[in-house]
């Protein structure tokens, strides 16, 4: 498996290979990574030679049969006045591992590669994506941006096989781990405390998802303030809390106590409430705001986060905790 630099590295020089499956748990670096592959090609031949697709887009068997196509056809033509053709494919665990519910439109669950019925064609879409994988043209770099993939599925086993993969989740060590949120924190012009940034790193780990997710909150919370302190750290990231009473959630929204409302965030996603159900509640709590300005924000911002959990922005439980500490901002 490769580091995120390393590939940067391969980037840089004009050195890419044919196949790539970007993982982890960070989407932003993810998809940062994914649009970074363009700059393979001469910025003047890039429309000829770079495409990029969302797989999300697809949200049927019909539908990914038809992308799948359009991938490997593009795949398999030849770059224009250029060393290489760039095709990136973001969302690439709706195509790569679709989830196993009768989404098409008939109603018939997705067959499986390899499984023929009487009628079926000498090879399947999957099957041609599979053989691809298995034999790509050297003379394209095909990128898959993905998200959490079924590791039982064919397709998956030979890209992880066959494919560069990219740890995007994972920072090498604390002392990077460190350095990455120092310089995060600087695009806000904030500083970190020694004692928080300790405190910090010993709740989230190396994972740079969960380190980009909860310093988004401490940068929203410690708003107005010049350093992030350990008491920030210690309301927003450490506490675990059982769910409260039912009201518990909207009185700490109405008296703009973040660290409460985060509690009750927290313990709602742990005791199995759905992120739709908890929405409702934030969206409740809104209403009764005061004053108007303030209702007007909040429901503002309770629509940007239903958009956002429907399109898949982020994980629910992220974009919830930061539509509370938008909320409870004064």
């Amino acid at each position: 498996m490769s580091t995120v630099a390393e590939i940067k590295k391969q980037i840089k020089g004009g050195k890419t290979g044919p196949l790539y499956l970007l993982e982890g748990d960070d989407l932003q670096s993810r998809h940062d990574l994914g649009i970074e592959f363009a700059n393979v090609v001469d910025e003047g031949l890039q429309a000829f030679n770079v495409q990029s697709f969302y797989a999300n887009e697809a949200t049927n068997t019909s539908g990914r049969d038809q992308l799948i196509g359009t991938l490997l056809s593009n795949a398999r033509t030849l770059p224009m006045m250029a060393p290489r053709r760039v095709i990136v494919v973001h969302e690439a665990d709706r195509l790569l591992a679709p989830k196993r519910v009768k989404d098409d439109e008939d109603g018939a669950a997705e067959p499986e590669p390899g499984k023929k019925g009487k009628r079926a064609p000498a090879m399947t879409p999957a099957e041609e994506l599979e053989a691809y994988i298995e034999n790509p043209e050297p003379m394209t770099t095909l990128v898959f941006v993905s998200g959490p993939l079924d590791a039982n599925r064919r397709v998956v086993k030979l890209l992880r096989k066959h494919a560069d993969v990219v740890d995007c989740g994972s920072l090498a060590n604390p002392r990077e781990a460190a350095m990455w949120v120092t310089k995060r924190l600087e695009k806000d012009e904030l500083q970190i405390e020694p004692k928080a940034l300790s405190l910090l790193l010993n709740t989230t780990g190396v994972s740079l998802g969960r380190i980009r997710a909860e310093v988004d909150k401490l940068v929203l919370y410690a708003a107005g303030e010049s350093t992030i302190t350990a008491a920030h750290v210690k309301d927003l990231v450490i506490p675990q809390n059982e769910p409260g009473e039912v009201f518990a959630l909207m009185d700490a929204i109405r008296d703009s106590n973040a660290a409460s409302a985060l509690r009750e965030v927290s313990a709602l996603i742990d005791a199995g409430i759905q992120p739709p159900m908890i929405l409702g509640q934030l969206r409740a709590a809104t209403i009764r705001l005061r004053p108007d300005s303030r209702l007007t924000k909040g429901l503002e911002a309770v629509f940007r986060t239903d958009v956002a959990i429907k399109s898949s922005a982020g994980t629910p439980q992220y974009l919830l905790e930061c539509l509370v500490v938008e909320l409870c901002a004064r």
